[in-house]
């Protein structure tokens, strides 16, 4: 069993009772394929102290940091929570995984890891029409469906502020409806959808029947560039009110680039997206060139 946490306040750091540090971690426990619950132990990579079974990619990553040397006098008490943000942007927890992206916005409240993910980014439509735009989406009249200070929401928040008068504007939701209500909604021609590569081949895996009648477009580096994010990587976040931000900070990235270098990085893309995707085309490895500081 993981020891208890003995916390202190006044800024210091919380101790097992091995005496190791606990460095804090939350994740939402999705999407699929970063990160998943599971129903059975023998599934998962992490078990938090409440008994949520964890797994998938972004996981893995975590789980590999701290087996690495300069670790080894820290411990991660990783738990699930649908305020990850919030609690990190307070120095409530050190730090929060989710698969999340760069954006000027969440540079303001947290400091960025070094990347441990590059993807790319889809719209998924009906079958017999493909978007590969925001300015195309926009012409289209479709809804997307947005969650509140998401990547690509904000993103389309940011299109439209910038549309001119007369100029056309996306059409934007903000819902909580199930993924399968999503689908069938695409399948009418209602909606189109926006995702990670990954998360969208996921998704494909799981709900074969609804996507022989959608058409997936893989956006170009150029239009993810100019209209989403010129970082299409993930990090782990860590508040700037936090004591240790900055510490956890080089601590995580200086791991992250060790594993790159020593290859384990890109072992487990292979293993934990491109297999489970049954897509050996799908990489989500960052370049050399992004393993630097975004703030």
């Amino acid at each position: 069993a993981r020891p208890a946490a003995a916390l202190t306040g006044c800024g210091s750091k919380a101790e097992g009772e091995n005496g190791k540090k606990i460095i804090k971690i939350e994740t939402g426990g999705r999407p699929a394929p970063f990160i998943e619950t599971v129903e059975n132990k023998e599934d998962a990579l992490y078990t938090t102290k409440d008994g949520v079974y964890l797994t998938g990619y972004d996981i893995a990553v975590l789980v590999e940091l701290f087996k690495l040397p300069e670790f080894a006098d820290y411990e991660l008490d990783l738990t699930v929570s649908s305020n990850s943000l919030v609690d990190t942007q307070q120095g409530v927890i050190d730090a929060t995984v989710n698969n999340w992206s760069y954006n000027k916005e969440r540079a303001e409240t947290f400091l960025f890891s070094f990347p441990y993910t590059k993807s790319r980014y889809t719209i998924t439509s009906a079958a017999g029409t493909s978007i590969s735009s925001f300015e195309e989406l926009a012409e289209s009249g479709l809804k997307i469906y947005g969650s509140a200070g998401g990547n690509t929401t904000n993103a389309i928040e940011r299109w439209n502020d910038a549309r001119k008068k007369g100029e056309k504007k996306i059409v934007l939701e903000y819902t909580s409806a199930d993924i399968t209500v999503q689908l069938e909604e695409a399948i009418e021609g209602k909606v189109a959808l926006i995702h990670d590569q990954p998360v969208i081949l996921k998704y494909k895996q799981a709900y074969p029947a609804q996507f022989e009648k959608l058409n997936i477009t893989v956006l170009s580096d150029e239009e993810t560039a100019t209209n989403i994010t010129a970082n299409n990587t993930s990090h782990i976040l860590f508040g700037k009110t936090g004591s240790h931000a900055k510490e956890y900070q080089k601590l995580i990235s200086e791991g992250i680039k060790t594993l790159y270098d020593n290859g384990t990085l890109a072992e487990l893309g292979k293993k934990w997206i491109a297999q489970k995707l049954g897509d050996d085309s799908v990489s989500v490895l960052p370049l050399e060139s992004d393993l630097t500081y975004l703030n």
